[in-house]
């Protein structure tokens, strides 16, 4: 199997053309973290890479994992790649026409995910909210005003936003890892808001809009969806634990087995309610998910405070793909205990390990911005 890994692909699906250019900053950490497949990827299994790893990065992560492949040298692989099965991170239109091109360029034969309209809708926060309506209705416990509003006009954000008394959050339909987000305070709409606003319902028609939370913990349940004799089967794989920055952004996951995670979860809700949740995602996702669509499905989960009392949100995001959650289970194979983390700072000449006791997970040189590295 050939791995691919194309972050930032809801841009892609929100733009919808095959010939789509990502901006920058993707085109950056697509390049400087293209090996982190290799960390999830079976030994035998190929990546895709821009640039051949560095001899020394090679020596420091030994042998065991997947082979890296740089794409300018595809031409030097034709017999040892020919006829493989393609894994992209997130399927989107650009990336599998990209694959293809590069197939037949090569006359490989690779067999490549195929981009299906419906995916469009099930990638999208209105796919989340229809989730989490289901999960309401089955489960009274959960707090009926988490479900977002979709709102396609600036004037009804404004009435809203002037006679509430809690602050906001605003979220673009395609968007995810902290991108797409807005927190708005109670009351008039500052010019810079209404500015980022109308930018938002200008490059998509609809924003969502829901009360901000009092968030203590997030997490998330991670599935994978296959092929099962004549239908596909939805899978519980496992949870993760992980942090974000102010802005909703990701930093780092904790890695531990999932007995521990189940126990620090469980101090805070209890086990019953994750298990009820749990199974009825399951049924959810092969039901709405399971028809069009097989790969790993990632939904995002917090615990929050709310009058002195601690309450799950079952369902923030939907992640039609795969995400560093899902890394992270895939690390606790090899490391059993840690952190992921992804970091973003300005090319530096010599670079160093952030701390002691950690392991770059990508090469790192002097053109580098982007850093994923596990500590122990």
């Amino acid at each position: 199997m050939i791995h691919y890994f194309n972050p930032g692909h809801e841009a892609a699906v929100l733009n919808g053309s095959k010939h789509y250019q990502a901006p920058a900053n993707h085109v950056r950490i697509q390049h400087d973290l293209a090996f982190l497949p290799a960390w999830y990827a079976a030994p035998d299994d190929f990546v895709l890479v821009h640039e051949p790893l560095p001899a020394d990065f090679e020596k420091e992560i030994g042998q065991g994992l997947a082979t890296a492949i740089p794409i300018s040298e595809l031409a030097s692989y034709t017999t040892l790649l020919a006829n493989q099965t393609v894994d992209i991170w997130g399927i989107s239109p650009q990336s599998c026409r990209f694959l293809e091109q590069l197939s037949a360029q090569y006359r490989l034969n690779w067999t490549v995910p195929k981009w299906k309209d419906e995916y469009r809708t099930l990638g999208s926060r209105q796919t989340a909210q229809r989730v989490l309506s289901h999960l309401i209705e089955n489960f009274p416990e959960i707090d009926k005003t988490l479900v977002p509003q979709f709102i396609t006009n600036l004037d009804e954000i404004e009435q809203i936003m002037e006679k509430t008394t809690h602050k906001m959050l605003v979220k673009a339909p395609h968007s995810s890892s902290g991108n797409g987000l807005v927190w708005l305070p109670a009351g008039k709409l500052a010019q810079s808001e209404r500015q980022i606003l109308k930018g938002m319902l200008r490059k998509q028609s609809a924003v969502s809009l829901e009360k901000a939370l009092d968030k203590r913990l997030d997490f998330s349940m991670h599935f994978e969806i296959t092929a099962a004799h004549a239908a596909p089967s939805t899978n519980f794989i496992g949870y993760s634990l992980f942090q974000t920055n102010a802005k909703g952004a990701y930093e780092k996951s904790l890695i531990l087995a999932q007995g521990a995670i189940e126990k620090q979860l469980s101090e805070l809700i209890p086990i019953t309610v994750l298990d009820t949740v749990k199974h009825q995602l399951q049924q959810i996702i092969n039901e709405i998910y399971a028809p069009h669509y097989q790969g790993n499905i990632g939904v995002d989960m917090l615990i929050y405070l709310d009058d002195n009392e601690l309450k799950l949100h079952p369902c923030v995001e939907i992640n039609m793909r795969k995400s560093m959650g899902y890394l992270a289970l895939r690390l606790f194979e090899r490391f059993r205990s840690g952190e992921l983390h992804v970091s973003y700072q300005l090319p530096i000449i010599n670079y160093q390990l952030p701390v002691a006791g950690c392991q770059f997970l990508c090469p790192v040189t002097e053109n580098s911005c982007f850093q994923a590295y596990f500590v122990f």
